[in-house]
């Protein structure tokens, strides 16, 4: 790809365990690949809390999403309602089975986890990358399809809003004669004050399990909280 665009926004996802740990690594060499070369890759985190892309209540221990565990792009979890905005209880989060936690989120991740404590011991990956990093709006967003409105949910709404956030902070930085932001998470876990964290809603539930709930700090369901778009201007030094 000789001139790739600035931001891609993907709604798909399955289960980790579904390809091998050469396999995940392999394509998660190719999304460090195309950061390193300034494009920010956005995922929405999944829909099945903890039990992976989809609910799965049979499951014996936490099914990680793919590629939501890949340290190399931004995973985007759901949230609904305003004032206060909450967790949903399909946002898919945890922590991956293959990747080690990276260190731009451990200072955010740690808390979490010591808060925690024996919960669900044995069930994830403690030492495992954390996702998603970060949530938006995803129910009731309203689309267009065969020339009708209809409404929806799901982090294939959440995903995509969050990159159209990401896109129009690339527009300014690129008139102010500025690089685009690229690989976005070390930017987000370093601006954590962008963010309006989301410490209430619907835990997201799967493997017969009541799953994580949002808290204070990161959570793995709505990861940092929602984005404010004046914000990340303002942290992106515009």
């Amino acid at each position: 790809m000789t001139d790739p665009p600035q931001v891609m926004s993907m709604s798909y996802g399955y289960e980790e365990w579904w390809l091998t740990p050469s396999q995940a690594q392999q394509i998660c060499d190719v999304y460090m690949a195309l950061g390193a070369r300034g494009v920010s890759l956005i995922f929405g985190s999944g829909d099945g809390g903890v039990s992976g892309a989809e609910r799965n209540d049979t499951c014996t221990e936490f099914l990680p999403a793919f590629p939501g565990g890949c340290p190399y792009i931004t995973s985007v979890g759901g949230t609904y309602s305003i004032n206060p905005e909450l967790s949903t209880n399909f946002s898919s989060g945890g922590f991956s089975g293959y990747f080690a936690r990276p260190s731009y989120q451990e200072q955010a991740v740690a808390p979490f986890l010591e808060n925690l404590g024996d919960t669900y011991s044995g069930l994830f990956n403690a030492s495992g990358r954390g996702f998603p990093d970060i949530a938006a709006q995803s129910h009731n967003v309203e689309i267009i399809t065969g020339g009708e409105t209809v409404y929806i949910n799901g982090t294939s709404c959440s995903g995509p809003i969050f990159a159209s956030m990401v896109a129009l902070v690339n527009d300014r930085l690129i008139a102010a004669g500025k690089p685009v932001l690229g690989f976005l998470n070390p930017f987000l876990y370093n601006n954590t004050q962008i963010f309006t964290d989301i410490t209430a809603g619907l835990p997201n539930a799967g493997c017969g399990t009541g799953g994580f709930n949002a808290t204070t700090g990161w959570d793995p369901i709505t990861g940092l909280g929602t984005p404010n778009f004046l914000k990340m201007l303002e942290a992106a030094g515009l």
